[in-house]
């Protein structure tokens, strides 16, 4: 039995809250899935957090014009008062191309109304996070390059020469770190 029946037993029993909080533990497991997400906006209604219910349906494939939804995304707004707000509500936990495109033309739409407030946000997954020596893992893979570019560069691109020079770093620092070592150990 999946979380989405044993969460649809808790609403026939009539614990909403077993499972809206069922449904939110498999969003962890499973962040982008629909039928997780419109099950847990369901059981939003019927815990008549219409707002929670707007943020669930937000991320799914639900039209715009289905007037439950509406009415959950103008709660929702209504809500949070900012378009900041909304997307801190938003039960996102996976990178915005996972979603349906109707939820990643909401997530843009959202990201403009952000901008033009003079704020920044990007969906949490869709941000890449910087270690302390300024490495991202991004560097470690191949970028697909447009083949005239390639070209006009002299068959290399700036990404390729980058990702070379990190990995130099790299095997310098871990060479000078064991020669370090083994001088310690032999003169120490």
């Amino acid at each position: 039995m999946d979380v989405i029946d044993r969460a649809q037993e808790d609403l026939a029993r009539g614990d909403s809250i077993a499972a809206r909080d069922r449904l939110m533990s498999a969003l962890v497991r499973n962040p982008a899935s629909p039928g997780v997400l419109e099950l847990l906006a369901y059981t939003h209604l019927v815990l008549g957090d219409r707002a929670a219910a707007g943020a669930a349906w937000f991320l799914t494939d639900k039209s715009d014009d289905d007037p439950t939804a509406s009415a959950a995304f103008a709660a929702l707004e209504a809500q949070c008062r900012s378009p900041l707000a909304v997307a801190r509500a938003l039960p996102i936990h996976a990178p915005s191309d996972w979603y349906p495109t109707r939820a990643r033309n909401r997530l843009e739409r959202l990201e403009a109304a952000i901008e033009a407030n003079g704020q920044h946000w990007f969906p949490p997954r869709d941000v890449v996070y910087f270690d302390e020596d300024g490495l991202n893992s991004d560097d470690f893979y191949d970028a697909e390059v447009d083949q005239d570019d390639d070209r006009a560069r002299g068959g290399s691109s700036y990404r390729s020469v980058r990702q070379r020079a990190i990995a130099a770093t790299i095997v310098i620092a871990i060479v000078a770190t064991s020669a370090s070592v083994v001088l310690a150990l032999v003169f120490g």
